[in-house]
């Protein structure tokens, strides 16, 4: 795995469990795990895309921070069970998953902050400000 490792997932799900949900024909796969963090972390870049310089957290090199640890590994245990389509995804599980999204919505938005990563700067230096307006028509025409 690029950014998280198994120890990052048993701290949400039950390592007996993520064993059961990963084992293929030759026994425990954990290719299975690569090739579903590696999704997951173009869910991630594309919502924080925007204010922090993805290109540099996930580069060969990683940037760790706790929250997205968090936020990927809590994805990644929903995917991992969601996997095994002959049994029902746990309501605590989808709550994970859930979380993990309002985080992401929260971190696009700019309410919540992520400590020590490389924010999106222009050449000057400067971080770019999101652009907003009103395209209200008071008047009714064009």
């Amino acid at each position: 795995m690029k950014y998280i490792n198994k120890d990052d997932l048993i701290t949400y799900i039950q390592e007996p469990l993520l064993d059961s949900c990963i084992t293929g024909s030759t026994g425990v796969d954990e290719t299975i795990l690569n090739n579903i963090e590696s999704p997951v972390i173009d869910l991630v870049i594309s919502y924080i895309g925007g204010r922090y310089n993805s290109s540099l957290i996930f580069a060969e090199t990683v940037i760790r921070n706790g929250i997205l640890v968090q936020i990927i590994s809590m994805i990644v245990v929903y995917r991992v069970v969601r996997r095994n389509a002959a049994r029902k995804v746990p309501e605590d599980i989808t709550d994970l998953y859930n979380n993990a999204v309002k985080q992401l919505e929260k971190i696009q938005s700019g309410s919540q902050y992520l400590e020590n990563l490389p924010i999106i700067t222009k050449a000057d230096g400067t971080t770019p400000k999101l652009a907003y307006g009103n395209s209200t028509n008071k008047n009714y025409f064009i």
